[in-house]
């Protein structure tokens, strides 16, 4: 049986399309993945307006039924919103809490207990 020479440099293997092997995309450098940015799609400096509703410790003054119906307004003027719940209790789960004084406990879609303004939020919006 006659010898047959093989080339010295390796064949890739099939399905990498030869430019560098699978692994090689994961090395490149662009624009695009250099730099983590937290602005959302369509953001534009300067044009974002915050509204915050701030009240006392007190629960179920109406700031939730007032800020959910402030947005749904400036919602059918045709702007975005985003509405932010920030609560004061750390690491407390709001189904621990006594319903009397704080109000009902809104479930999410995942199970987790929330305060009851995010069941306002969505029914609202």
């Amino acid at each position: 049986m006659p010898h047959t020479q093989r080339s010295q440099t390796p064949e890739p293997p099939s399905g990498s399309g030869g430019d560098g092997g699978f692994l090689a995309q994961f090395g490149r450098s662009e624009e695009s993945t250099e730099v983590y940015s937290p602005l959302p799609a369509g953001y534009q400096r300067g044009r974002t307006k915050y509204v915050a509703v701030i009240g006392t410790v007190m629960s179920g003054l109406g700031k939730g039924i007032f800020s959910s119906s402030l947005a749904k307004l400036i919602k059918d003027k045709g702007l975005a919103v985003a509405p932010i719940k920030m609560e004061g209790y750390l690491n407390i789960d709001s189904g621990t809490l006594n319903p009397y004084r704080h109000g009902e406990v809104f479930v999410l879609d995942d199970g987790m207990e929330t305060d009851m303004d995010l069941g306002t939020y969505e029914r609202v919006l």
